[in-house]
């Protein structure tokens, strides 16, 4: 039989049994049960919401219902919910009318979820690299499952330059407008429900970057740190997830990076890979250079692998394609682009193996028509790529055709051509979310 003693300490009573002891006065009461209720809304038919309640116990919640759980206090957070669609998922954020309270012993606690559609979901994002109106269009699904012309679904000006990065919420991350002022900047999610300018909230400064054009290139690994590439420095930089979470408002934050990353003759593209080892287009040397994962965790690195990927197979021929913007497809190959060749071309998971500087060949080499402008790559929910083509264009390869090598004389002709009315030249497309199962920061399950 459990008992409960009373003792004098400094002459104040300390209990010291445990569930006959009173709560302390403003405590939650953990001895007994209560009720909680949750009721979920704004959601289309056919997406499944995940609530975990975590408490006394933990419970996951997918539907309307009550649960009978234990007192005590308890924590709510609602998980992104995603509509499917054969081209870019709709992302629904949940928002939690009670994100923590005490349940009391017999107490009943009512907690409303509201599930609001993210902004910059459900869309291509385009830089408008000259021409047009706007800096920045975004095309739905609709728009881009219709060839032709059509009009972006949100167009406006956003006070940061090319090359956008996006976290897990939804949020842009782009470089800084001015090449005079080194910065990444976050430009909010909500900010995008309707068109016209867009601010950042948040602005991160890189201090040890005193040449321009500064800034080059971005890309999130897996934990949320942010890698940034100079074009003029030749080098990258990490920004912790913790310095990025600390820029709060509108002020600036000065970081000087943890890791450095040197020896290159241009920074062109970044990109991780699904075992989180960071790959660097580097065009002018006209190289691919690996960095393992474990070699990031310092404040310098060395590089394990340089790859010059090679145009012919003549032994002879030393010459190579100098790779640019970097993606990942779902089976590990890694793809890129040559500017002056108007070339897309693969390079296999085995072939990115090992370590040294070697040369290989392009598992796959897709000739684009002439008026083709590369200046980035994105792939969709159904393996097809997306690419700047001519000028006010976005243009999809479909999978079939990426497996299909092509000569200057026979270009491939994509499978689906969007035609902006109001878009001059698009520059660096990117998703959100990004599809499953690539190995990007804003990839949703």
């Amino acid at each position: 039989m459990r008992t409960t003693s009373l003792t004098t300490l400094s002459g104040a009573l300390v209990c010291a049994g445990l569930s006959a002891c009173p709560p302390p006065p403003g405590a939650c009461d953990p001895s007994g049960t209560g009720s909680i209720t949750l009721a979920f809304s704004g959601l289309p038919a056919g997406v499944t919401p995940t609530v975990t309640l975590r408490g006394p116990s933990e419970q996951t919640v997918t539907m309307d219902q009550t649960l009978t759980v234990g007192s005590g206090n308890w924590v709510v957070t609602a998980e992104l919910a995603t509509a499917s669609d054969p081209v870019v998922r709709t992302v629904y954020a949940g928002r939690v009318s009670a994100p923590s309270f005490c349940l009391r012993p017999g107490a009943a606690q009512t907690v409303d979820v509201a599930f609001e559609k993210v902004p910059t979901s459900n869309r291509l994002w385009v830089g408008n690299g000259a021409g047009g109106t706007g800096n920045l269009h975004g095309f739905d699904s609709a728009a881009l499952r219709a060839a032709g012309a059509a009009a972006s679904s949100w167009k406006g000006v956003v006070a940061a330059s090319r090359v956008p990065a996006f976290d897990r919420e939804g949020n842009v991350w782009a470089l800084g407008a001015t090449v005079s002022d080194p910065h990444v900047a976050r430009l909010p999610a909500a900010a995008f429900a309707t068109g016209g300018a867009v601010t950042p909230d948040r602005r991160v400064r890189i201090t040890r970057l005193t040449c321009i054009p500064a800034l080059a290139a971005l890309a999130f690994d897996a934990s949320g740190n942010l890698y940034v590439g100079s074009s003029c420095q030749k080098e990258v930089y990490r920004l912790s997830a913790s310095a990025l979470a600390g820029a709060t408002g509108t002020r600036d934050v000065v970081v000087e990076p943890a890791l450095t990353l040197g020896g290159f003759t241009s920074v062109d593209g970044l990109a991780f890979d699904a075992a989180g080892n960071l790959y660097v287009g580097d065009a002018e040397a006209e190289q691919v250079v690996r960095y393992d994962a474990a070699a990031l965790t310092g404040s310098t690195a060395t590089a394990s692998t340089r790859l010059k990927v090679r145009r012919t197979t003549m032994p002879a021929d030393t010459s190579a394609f100098g790779p640019r913007a970097l993606a990942f497809d779902r089976s590990g190959t890694l793809w890129s682009f040559d500017f002056g060749a108007n070339l897309l071309f693969s390079v296999s998971a085995t072939d990115l193996a090992g370590a040294g500087t070697r040369p290989v060949q392009p598992g796959v080499r897709v000739t684009l028509p002439v008026s083709s402008v590369l200046e980035g790559l994105a792939f969709d929910e159904g393996g097809g790529l997306w690419l700047p083509g001519a000028a006010g264009q976005v243009a999809r390869l479909t999978p079939e055709q990426l497996t299909v090598s092509t000569g200057p004389g026979a270009p491939t002709t994509p499978e689906r051509v969007i035609r902006g009315s109001d878009l001059g030249s698009a520059a660096d497309p990117a998703f959100f979310p990004a599809p499953k199962g690539l190995p990007l920061f804003h990839a949703l399950p």
